[in-house]
């Protein structure tokens, strides 16, 4: 009874979050949103770890079970509400607006058109009066 919704919510999350994590390592070691890390090897090591296990955590999310359309959309337009309101409220705090919060806000734009892209191909369309 219960099976198959944990079974997709598992899936969910296990594909999304292994996928922020990914993408939020990588855009912190090409230091574009701030300072490059100074790594020890020991450090490397870890990270290098850490990465092998979420790669894992995505293999699973994604064998589990595929997304829906209605899932991604969740996906997308949750990862765009997030990518949308850090910056933005950062901005809002701090009175600066830089190149960083420019292009997580263009992600995040990316992220919604994208959310809402899926959610147009989800509308049913009307049946067609039938001609006589």
């Amino acid at each position: 009874m219960f099976r198959q919704p944990i079974r997709s919510a598992a899936a969910f999350f296990l594909v999304t979050f292994s996928t922020a994590f990914l993408m939020t390592i990588g855009m912190r070691l090409t230091g574009w949103f701030s300072h490059q890390p100074q790594t020890t090897p020991q450090q490397n090591e870890s990270l290098g770890i850490a990465m092998m296990i979420a790669v894992l955590t995505l293999a699973i999310g994604a064998f589990l079970r595929r997304m829906s359309a209605i899932e991604l959309r969740s996906a997308l337009l949750g990862a765009a509400s997030v990518l949308l309101a850090l910056p933005l409220s950062e901005a809002a705090i701090t009175q600066q607006w830089n190149l960083a919060t420019t292009i997580i806000s263009g992600l995040g734009l990316i992220a919604l058109i994208a959310g809402l892209l899926v959610s147009v191909g989800l509308v049913e369309r009307e049946p067609e009066p039938p001609h006589g």
